[in-house]
């Protein structure tokens, strides 16, 4: 049995399928770990959700951004812009099974693996976790929030992207969420920044990386993987913080690691 986990999949049917058959994926015996963003960017968002769907109990999925965006344009009945790329996901007669299913993944998740040598406890999250936070209060926050999404996904949604302050208090429902599923730097007090979406060496010296060796979720963890940023190309130069976008959506690659060995599996973006 093998754990392994992918970046941003963002729609990319054809890469993901050949990212499976590369690693021999047995849903059987194996289990898949999805950094979020399922959805949107790539051409075949539909097929990347009914295949996740199909083998869900070998699937361990934390939320996106983006995947938030789709349920956003679902339940409330938004209109997609000319940037979305899921109509045939919104349009399809099983699209409430579908939404309903995403409804019930986390924000945070954490799981301990055996390895040939050890146990190790690895974490997910689909873009950063407060610097401060532990990983009680992270997957405690999480659960609060799938909790409060599931019971009312209509208004829990519009409160997640109004602009407005709410979402930059970090305890509270909507800024958890969104630190969780849109942060890459921080200002000096640990809050986020959401507008600068570039390359590390590009950030502007008053922030800094979300990430840090001394994040105290990595008191609880010996792997912290997550996605989201593009730019990172992958590398955190870190260790024990592992970046797994590496931008497939835009032309570049879809990466899976095996956490057991963390040997890496990498296929090229179809986007000519």
């Amino acid at each position: 049995m093998s754990n392994y986990v992918v970046g941003d999949i963002q729609g990319c049917y054809e890469e993901f399928a050949e990212g499976l058959r590369l690693i021999e994926f047995d849903a059987s015996n194996d289990f898949l770990w999805i950094t979020g963003d399922l959805v949107n960017r790539g051409p075949d968002s539909l097929n990347v959700i009914k295949h996740i769907h199909s083998i869900r109990s070998a699937v361990h999925i934390v939320l996106g951004n983006h995947d938030l965006h789709f349920l956003n344009c679902f339940y409330n009945k938004n209109r997609l812009s000319k940037a979305d790329t899921f109509e045939s996901l919104i349009n399809h007669k099983r699209v409430s099974t579908m939404a309903n299913f995403l409804l019930e993944q986390p924000f945070v998740f954490s799981k301990r693996i055996q390895t040939t040598k050890r146990s190790i406890k690895v974490g997910m999250v689909h873009a950063g976790i407060p610097k401060n936070m532990s990983l009680k209060k992270a997957e405690t926050l999480s659960k609060l929030s799938s909790l409060k999404l599931k019971s009312n996904p209509k208004k829990v949604l519009k409160e997640i992207f109004e602009k407005d302050k709410k979402k930059y208090s970090i305890d509270s429902i909507s800024g958890a969420i969104n630190f969780f599923t849109r942060a890459r730097v921080i200002n000096k007090n640990g809050l986020p920044n959401f507008a600068f979406k570039g390359k590390i060496k590009d950030i502007p010296s008053h922030l800094f990386p979300w990430f840090d060796e001394k994040n105290k979720v990595m008191d609880d963890l010996d792997y912290l993987v997550f996605g989201h940023w593009a730019a990172l190309e992958g590398k955190t130069n870190l260790s024990k913080i592992i970046a797994m976008d590496t931008g497939c959506c835009w032309g570049k690659e879809l990466t899976f690691l095996r956490l057991e060995d963390k040997k890496k599996f990498v296929v090229k973006s179809k986007k000519g």
